[in-house]
């Protein structure tokens, strides 16, 4: 079907390139692009490496807990419905193959059994 100036529904038309060089970008206009760009660029830099901070404050605060709990494994695999292997990585400090959502989960767990 197509529409009454025959071009086919659904299709969007763009200006071509060489009309567009009316408008192009001036220098100012290029430079506040970077500007912008440089900003934008730093502000996922900080929120990554808060993000960092933030996953390994959670894991030293489980780890913390863990250890403080003094649990033996098979009460651990209990409390964070976890495999006997997944325990043990977990006890000896190693948090690296953990999200921080699922070490949040645990702590939330652990403080649960603790409130009993």
């Amino acid at each position: 079907m197509q529409s009454a100036n025959n071009t086919p529904l659904g299709l969007l038309w763009f200006p071509s390139v060489a009309g567009a060089s009316a408008a192009s970008a001036t220098q100012e206009d290029k430079a506040i692009v970077r500007e912008h760009d440089a900003e934008i660029h730093q502000l996922c830099r900080d929120t990554t490496l808060a993000l960092q901070e933030l996953r390994h404050g959670v894991a030293k605060v489980l780890l913390d807990t863990l250890e403080k709990m003094d649990l033996d494994v098979e009460t651990l695999v209990r409390l964070l419905d976890e495999r006997p292997s997944v325990v043990r990585v977990l006890m000896d400090g190693d948090t690296d193959g953990l999200t921080t959502a699922i070490m949040i989960e645990y702590l939330e767990r652990l403080c649960e059994c603790s409130e009993r």
